[in-house]
């Protein structure tokens, strides 16, 4: 008995810390978006002018709280590409990249970590090794032979350019789609062959529709990596400009007019390329936090 008391007042100690820890890290990422987003509210002019101790005084007085840094940023939001490249256009864009590259780049993996995971044969075996040798070993300069391809295919400067480029099955994700098909029991597949389903129905049909919870996070993780990415489209897609790189252009390049480069306006354009993702995440966060469970076979 004194072992059982021991045993739970040791459990009870060590809920408390992790709770503690837990509530100290929502604090640390919580306390940095309310700030931003009250940041974002403040009067330019009075905030940069102001000490520390000022600007904490103004964030609690309603007098300097005001639309009009948001409205800069949104007007002022451009790149100066040809005649003018407007965050509306850039929203067009980064739409296109983002969403086009996220789905190639969840498919294509998928696909081919089913075949792997769900048939055996021997050229599956060696794709899983392909996989861990290609993390396992950096790729250095890649990046020019890359370009190289691409214009000799002349699709430098084409959203088609930067869609061929994601259809890769390299990456981590190919084992999160593996593990994901290898623990789904073979009963499915069994009694739908029985059924006389083809492999494209199984696939689609049954084992997709299984898996969904996880082909939705990954495609949501990877569209998030392509919005904010603004590397590759600046490099294989110059004259559209998205919009994580016409944020940076707008605090950098085009700083001092109307309070462009200023912390409350600057904030405000970062409010705004997040926007999307905000709603994104609202949309399907049940659907990417909710748990899968594999079952249902009957004996």
């Amino acid at each position: 008995m004194e072992m059982l008391k021991k045993k739970k007042k040791v459990f009870s100690v060590t809920l408390i810390i992790l709770c503690v820890i837990l509530a100290l890290y929502t604090v640390i990422l919580i306390v940095p978006l309310l700030w931003a987003l009250y940041t974002s509210f403040i009067d330019y002019t009075m905030y940069d002018l102001g000490t520390a101790r000022e600007d904490l005084k103004m964030m609690m007085d309603s007098k300097y709280l005001t639309l009009q840094n948001l409205i800069t940023a949104f007007t002022k939001f451009k790149v100066d590409i040809g005649d003018g490249v407007h965050i509306t256009e850039m929203f067009v864009y980064s739409v296109l990249y983002s969403g086009g590259c996220a789905i190639i780049a969840t498919m294509v993996p998928c696909v081919m970590a089913y075949l792997v995971a769900r048939y055996d044969y021997f050229l599956g075996k060696i794709v899983y090794g392909i996989v861990l040798v290609t993390m396992a070993i950096p790729i250095v300069g890649s990046l020019p032979s890359e370009i190289r391809m691409i214009e000799n295919l002349h699709l430098m400067d084409t959203i088609w350019g930067l869609y061929i480029l994601r259809m890769n099955f390299l990456g981590i994700y190919f084992l999160v789609f593996h593990a994901q098909f290898k623990a789904i029991p073979k009963d499915y597949t069994e009694a739908a062959e029985l059924d006389g389903a083809s492999d494209w129905h199984i696939m689609l049909r049954i084992i997709f529709p299984i898996s969904i919870g996880t082909i939705t996070t990954v495609l949501l993780l990877n569209f998030i990596s392509y919005w904010n990415d603004y590397q590759i489209p600046m490099i294989y897609w110059p004259s559209h400009p998205v919009m994580a790189y016409g944020m940076y252009y707008f605090v950098k390049v085009t700083r001092g007019q109307d309070g462009q480069g200023s912390t409350p306006v600057s904030v405000s354009s970062m409010i705004l390329v997040a926007i999307p993702i905000l709603i994104l995440f609202g949309i399907f966060n049940k659907k990417i936090m909710s748990n899968m469970s594999i079952g249902g076979v009957k004996g």
